[in-house]
């Protein structure tokens, strides 16, 4: 799951704001934005790598 200031980083990138935009409307560091970005990229890629496996193997949401 995303945290939510990896949400409202992504919301705001969304918004077309610039990492240091980020920083200064969150009131937090520059490298702070980027790490959430990151993290929040990356659990993205890693839960449709999981969808993609379950829907190989045939597993649906109850688990058969």
């Amino acid at each position: 799951m995303l945290t939510k200031k990896e949400v409202e980083v992504l919301k705001l990138r969304k918004k077309g704001l610039k990492q240091i935009e980020i920083a200064k409307r969150l009131d937090i560091s520059q490298p702070s934005v980027s790490a959430f970005e990151n993290k929040a990229y990356k659990k993205i890629k890693d839960s449709a790598e999981v969808l993609k496996l379950a829907k190989e193997l045939g597993v649906n949401k109850d688990g058969i």
